[in-house]
């Protein structure tokens, strides 16, 4: 049974993942109904504030025929148990009469934790949970961050020499890394709500900051910019790409600058800016600007570090904020991959044992 569970648990994990950046900040959630052995419907939520996955599902196995009483359905979230923008799925599940139901993680939403898996439970349905739970958990972990802490889960991607440069003394990057490397960060473009880089970034380098991919929702561009150079340049007539497309917001100390031009506000810390952005309802941020990136790492949830076949040997380095005297005290990353992109490889991992913020 638990071979048959984890195999159609797969496929609700991977018809989650399709909803992948149109969902935020709502978790990505995939079923499948399985009956007599055999699947009879499909669904996933596909955008936020729309049907949920069980639901869809459900209309799914319908739609072509089935019944759903006495069947099995394989959800890689515990079903809601509260009114939202849509009805609770504990209760729908209950109402169709489905036998069991099998879950990947229990929702670390405060306002259902346990008590769809309870109420379903209560009402005779047969429920199991934990089936490949690590992979719900890792496919949801911008979720999982947000809903348990108001605060947007924050990436750091940097693309690197293999002598560990960001940019060459006069501050040129592009490219470091090749064609497939920069398709990869469109990808993670996609799966993050907001883009961030600093004010260089966009007076040296103009970025669109969007999402390339088919399929992409607009993402929200976040500029650091203390002094409000990028006003400045704007009032002396220069134009911008980031402004073509998207919600823009910038972080100054002079947000007067921007009235008339974009969003801004009056806070420049790391910590209170990632909270301001928590407070928008942005789960989520990838930082791409190289010298920010050293000033919110101690807030750094994942790294993506992108290096290229390329030697610079002097220039920009992204991490020179940290005090690192001995090796033993170097802060440690948990790697969790090396993936090749043709010339280029990427690196990703997480913040390990070694605390970055005690380096500062």
């Amino acid at each position: 049974m638990m071979q048959e569970d984890e195999r159609f648990m797969w496929l609700a994990l991977e018809l989650a993942r399709k909803g992948e950046g149109w969902v935020s900040p709502n978790p990505m959630v995939g079923a499948v109904i399985v009956k007599d052995g055999k699947i009879i419907g499909v669904g996933w939520h596909q955008r936020f504030g729309e049907k949920h996955a069980e639901v869809v599902a459900i209309e799914d196995a319908k739609q072509k025929g089935h019944d759903v009483r006495g069947a099995t359905m394989y959800v890689t979230l515990e079903p809601c148990s509260y009114w939202g923008k849509q009805p609770p799925c504990a209760d729908r599940i209950i109402e169709e009469g489905f036998k069991r139901v099998v879950v990947a993680m229990e929702d670390p939403n405060p306002l259902v934790a346990g008590r769809g898996i309870e109420k379903m439970t209560k009402a005779g349905v047969e429920v199991e949970v934990g089936v490949l739970e690590e992979k719900a958990r890792k496919l949801n972990e911008i979720f999982i961050k947000y809903i348990t802490t108001k605060m947007p889960f924050v990436s750091i991607k940097l693309a690197l020499t293999l002598d560990g440069f960001i940019a060459t003394e006069n501050f040129s990057s592009q490219w470091i890394t090749g064609e497939k490397a920069r398709l990869k960060v469109q990808e993670l473009r996609r799966r993050h709500m907001a883009i961030m880089v600093g004010s260089g970034t966009v007076l040296a380098d103009d970025p669109r900051l969007n999402c390339r991919l088919e399929n992409c929702p607009e993402k929200v561009k976040v500029i650091l910019d203390r002094s409000a150079r990028v006003a400045e340049a704007i009032k002396a007539g220069k134009r911008f790409k980031l402004f073509e497309d998207g919600r823009v917001i910038f972080f100054t100390e002079r947000p007067e600058l921007f009235e008339g031009i974009a969003e801004a506000y009056r806070i420049t810390e790391p910590e209170e800016i990632l909270r301001k952005l928590g407070e928008l309802g942005i789960d989520s941020v990838l930082i791409e600007g190289g010298r920010i990136a050293c000033e919110f790492l101690a807030f750094a949830d994942k790294f993506y570090l992108f290096y290229g076949p390329k030697l610079f040997g002097n220039g920009i380095k992204p991490f020179e904020c940290l005090k690192v005297e001995s090796p033993n005290d170097a802060p440690m990353l948990e790697i969790e991959s090396l993936e090749r992109l043709g010339e280029s490889f990427l690196v990703t991992a997480y913040p390990g044992d070694g605390d970055v913020q005690r380096n500062r």
